[in-house]
């Protein structure tokens, strides 16, 4: 793979890259770039053999095999611009040396561009993993996070794969699922699936009328609203980055959604409407009810078998019973028994009414384990197709 690896910014995924290399045992030197006070609770946690401040590019590039940028866009962008003034010392052997580099940007067009133009013997090729978390420090490290993800890989014309065949063998290391795409496509496809669903959530939430928040009704939302609204708590240090280096793909799709809801405004508009209690003798639903069943097809092609990382997890519902330690009593038995769960998410939860607990495995067996379990202690358990 290679033997000393540094990580720009040591956040959250940085810090689960290095977790998840000393977990390994592999023979692999980390290289912690961060501030004085990230680098050393990294050093007391023990993620890096080496620590680096941020402007000590000289010594932090010196004999590294691959630089991954973990910083926020616009500071990756700087740490690019400080690399290309680096004169960077030749192998005592003299063998030609490259040292590739990659990022972990949430855009790739402008750093790609910057990257480009990196001078011999830098190899940059662009990178963006679909993981993270709402945190957002070393602190809450995890090794597993990368598992399952997509990881965006997008090199520059005239870059061959054996030119970052490291990257990609770190990759598959830590569990991602490696996707070659041109930059260009990334921030097209990131514009409508990641960063206007973003602006959207944000703008349903802060247009909340005077008419509601008058008398606090908003606090009577349910689950709908409050799932299309969950990200509208993102802060706006990381997303001002996104929005300053893709503006005009997220601008087409925000415009793009804004003529969908144009339609569906007139679509609305041609109901008819119910008049003393009787419904019209000619209902126009066709045009509504055709946008409906539009959006249950788009809602089901997210999830097409083999296209989707996230499908690869075996999913099964339980039934909570309404009564404290609920999440316990079912929890308890699976972890007593080995059972290792991926991921974990409690839908349909109303005040006074029993929630559905949603578990998640990587394996099939794990999954089947879990039913078995479950199921000898009385729950209602359904596989999830």
């Amino acid at each position: 793979m290679f033997s000393r690896i540094t990580l720009v910014g040591f956040g959250l995924l940085a810090s689960s890259m290095a977790a998840a290399l000393k977990q390994s045992k592999l023979q692999v030197a980390i290289r912690a770039v961060s501030s004085p006070a990230t680098l050393k609770r990294a050093q007391e946690l023990g993620l890096a053999d080496e620590f680096f401040g941020y402007d000590e590019t000289e010594k932090w590039v010196d004999d590294s095999d691959l630089i991954l940028l973990c910083a926020p866009i616009l500071h990756i962008l700087k740490s690019i611009e400080a690399m290309a003034g680096v004169v960077v010392k030749g192998r005592g052997d003299g063998a030609a040396r490259k040292i590739l580099v990659s990022d972990i940007g949430s855009t790739k067009v402008e750093i790609c561009k910057a990257g480009a133009k990196l001078p011999e013997p830098f190899v940059f090729v662009g990178s963006h993993p679909m993981a993270g978390s709402e945190k957002r420090t070393l602190e809450y490290n995890d090794p597993s996070i990368f598992e399952n993800a997509y990881w965006f890989v997008c090199p520059p014309d005239g870059v061959e794969e054996l030119d970052y065949a490291p990257l990609l063998e770190l990759v598959h290391f830590l569990g991602a699922s490696p996707v070659v795409f041109p930059p260009e496509h990334h921030d097209r496809t990131m514009a409508w699936v990641s960063h206007m669903p973003q602006l959207l959530s944000s703008t349903l939430a802060a247009n909340l009328p005077e008419r509601l928040l008058k008398y606090n009704y908003q606090h009577y939302a349910g689950r709908a609203f409050r799932d299309m609204t969950r990200i509208a708590a993102s802060g706006w240090n990381m997303w001002h980055d996104i929005y300053a280096t893709n503006r005009t793909e997220t601008t087409k799709a925000l415009t793009e959604v804004r003529d969908g809801l144009n339609q569906t405004i007139a679509a609305i508009q041609e109901l008819e409407p119910v008049s003393n209690g009787k419904p019209a003798p000619q209902d126009n639903c066709e045009k509504l009810e055709n946008i409906f069943r539009a959006g249950n097809d788009g809602r089901a092609s997210l999830f097409a078998p083999g296209r989707n990382a996230a499908s690869e997890f075996h999913e099964i519902t339980v039934p909570l019973k309404d009564v404290p330690g609920a999440l316990l009593s079912v929890m308890e038995p699976l972890a007593n028994e080995g059972v290792n769960i991926r991921d974990i998410e409690l839908m349909k939860v109303r005040e006074n009414i029993a929630g559905t607990l949603l578990l998640a495995f990587k394996k099939e067996e794990e999954a089947a384990k879990a039913v078995a379990i479950l199921k000898k202690l009385d729950y209602d358990v359904v596989v999830r197709k």
